[in-house]
């Protein structure tokens, strides 16, 4: 297993930001039967994750609050993890562009600097509360770059929140005046846009049952989806806004997400 630190220089965030990658590797064992050298010699690519955290969150907090670098091994996928601050994964007016820099430039370094596959079906994009409102943004806004998006504890309603009090933590991150809704900002107008696309990503949303925050907030998404003709999974487990659940969901996640265990051609 690799896991790498990386201070990488943005365009979109105009300064450095920070990075951690997991990459798999050969097993001790894989390395004394010599099939480490085959795997090094391999023109083959990683299937790609890349996994948000959320508000007041990371790009630690997913290795340090979870078993992602063991899941990542076992599953052989490499996971990406980016710092966003609490930006709602939008371009901050006149100041950092947050939602161009995961959405298109950060996967143009990573495929550019790792073996990682440049193919929509094996790239991904999960997060948790903020960044399952952020993962379900990115990817559904660009369904030609991720195949299978997945959110847990989404926070589905920070854009009303936002409109209704400019005041409120998230807020700082959009103009005083800037109108959210009917935007890929919000994602029930998002998902209508995309529910009939021929790329539209698979969805997985998950919630805990005993959740303060966003329980009632993904139910009602989910009913709205329902509506519409979405098609999704969806999983509720008793649990809350913390980090027994989002471990236990993230290896959930992977169960579902069609990976090929393996690395894979470009």
């Amino acid at each position: 297993m690799a896991l790498l630190q990386y201070k990488i220089s943005s365009k979109a965030l105009g300064t450095k930001t920070n990075l951690n990658v997991i990459l798999p590797t050969p097993s001790p064992f894989e390395l004394e039967q010599r099939q480490g050298e085959e795997f090094y010699k391999s023109n083959q690519k990683y299937q790609v994750l890349y996994l948000y955290h959320g508000t007041h969150g990371d790009s630690w907090d997913w290795l340090r609050f979870s078993r992602i670098e063991s899941y990542a091994q076992k599953h052989r996928l490499a996971v990406v993890m980016p710092e966003v601050q609490n930006s709602s994964f939008h371009n901050i007016p006149n100041s950092y562009a947050y939602y161009d820099y995961v959405s298109r430039e950060l996967p143009e370094i990573i495929n550019w600097t790792f073996p990682i596959s440049r193919k929509r079906e094996n790239t991904f994009v999960a997060g948790l509360s903020m960044g399952g409102y952020g993962a379900f943004k990115v990817g559904m806004a660009n369904p030609e770059i991720f195949g299978a998006v997945a959110s847990l504890s989404g926070g589905f309603l920070l854009p009303e929140r936002i409109e209704h009090d400019r005041n409120c933590l998230h807020a700082a991150a959009y103009g005083s005046d800037e109108v959210l809704t009917g935007t890929i900002e919000d994602p029930y107008w998002l998902a209508k846009q995309v529910v009939y696309h021929p790329l539209c990503p698979k969805l997985y949303l998950c919630v805990g049952t005993t959740d303060p925050l966003t329980t009632q907030c993904n139910r009602d998404f989910k009913q709205y989806l329902d509506s519409i003709g979405f098609s999704y999974t969806y999983h509720e487990q008793p649990g809350g806004h913390d980090w027994d659940f989002w471990d236990d969901e993230i290896r959930r996640v992977l169960e579902w997400l069609p990976l090929k265990h393996t690395l894979v051609d470009e």
